[in-house]
């Protein structure tokens, strides 16, 4: 996985597990990686991913049980969708803002973008 490095990288692990919390690929109640697992499959330190776990626990996403592992919570996995996409338009309207575009020009990319014609030269 490359990160990006305006972005902790345990809030990108973290955003990468909520999408796959939200498009069903982890569904309520599976277990998630141990901490040594997740820091081998994402190549990041063992440190790093308990920072991940520690963060996805505060958001009440998963829970951890001692001594077997974390788990998706089921009353947070059905909402997780409409949760990840409040989070990441909140993230592209104030970044959209601060670089200055008038709304219309964010919905022309927006609707650009959604239909695939978007040129990234411009």
């Amino acid at each position: 996985m490359e990160f990006d490095n305006e972005k902790p990288i345990y809030i990108q692990i973290a955003s990468l597990l909520k999408e796959q919390i939200a498009s069903g690929r982890r569904r309520a109640g599976d277990k998630l990686p141990s901490v040594r697992e997740g820091s081998v499959l994402f190549e990041v330190s063992a440190l790093t991913m308990q920072r991940v776990m520690q963060q996805l626990e505060s958001e009440g996403i998963i829970i951890s049980k001692k001594g077997i592992g974390y788990f998706i919570r089921e009353e947070h996995a059905g909402s997780m969708q409409a949760r990840l996409a409040r989070e990441k338009t909140g993230e592209f309207v104030r970044t959209m803002k601060n670089c200055g575009l008038p709304l219309e020009e964010v919905q022309r990319l927006i609707e650009a973008e959604w239909e695939g014609t978007s040129d990234e030269r411009s």
